[in-house]
């Protein structure tokens, strides 16, 4: 169906839109004059804006809540610890598997981490960097380097020459130190998604009532 000036302005009358010399016809196809549609423009943005950055902060809170889990399994100590049951072991594949993790959630963490640009997600990836870098030398016994970026890489072959005490030794103090960093990680990252959902929701929600509130046609 053809739409004319006409109807337009009887459609503008009967919501009380003011019809001026320019008619309403002109007024909807100028998209670069209508102050609704810049508007609904900005916040289906900011929809797309805060849809992105809730799903950034699901997937660092997912990387950190593995990195916490992992690091402290293997910063544990005593008899009932996961080491414990690996000392006499010939193949202590199970420990090299943890190892393996532990190093992948790291990395993950911090590749998550670069990509926020939240103050606190700045501060938390430099402490996990720094807390590899204080134990670089150790690590660097078992095959593990940190590399310049902060990420962590294995030698496989140097890390199963070594025994199983060694590796707890080279591992067991900076695991600590990033289970407790990977735990604000998270925490933080929960945060994030709360609130930014909570604002994405508001502004949807703004962006549904705005369109129905113009969709002459409807």
């Amino acid at each position: 169906m053809r739409i004319t000036t006409q109807m337009l302005n009887e459609t503008a009358k009967r919501t009380g839109i003011p019809i001026n010399r320019t008619s309403l016809l002109d007024y909807v196809n100028n998209d670069s004059s209508s102050s609704q549609n810049s508007l609904l423009d900005a916040l289906k943005k900011n929809d797309k804006t805060s849809s992105s950055s809730v799903a950034n902060y699901k997937k660092l809170e997912k990387a950190a809540s593995a990195l916490k889990e992992q690091a402290d399994k293997l910063a544990e100590t005593g008899e009932k610890s996961f080491w414990e049951k690996f000392k006499d072991s010939e193949d202590p594949q199970e420990v090299y598997a943890a190892v393996g993790d532990f190093v992948d959630s790291y990395n993950s963490t911090i590749s998550n981490l670069k990509k926020s640009t939240g103050v606190l997600d700045q501060y938390y990836l430099a402490q996990l960097k720094d807390a590899a870098a204080d134990y670089s030398e150790e690590l660097g016994k078992i095959g593990i380097t940190v590399g310049k970026d902060g990420m962590l890489s294995i030698d496989s072959k140097k890390l199963g020459e070594a025994s199983v005490e060694e590796i707890q030794n080279a591992l067991s103090k900076a695991a600590s130190k990033t289970a407790f960093i990977a735990d604000r990680i998270s925490n933080n990252a929960q945060a994030g998604i709360e609130s930014t959902s909570s604002q994405y929701n508001g502004a949807g929600s703004l962006v549904s009532q705005l369109a129905s509130r113009y969709d002459f046609w409807g």
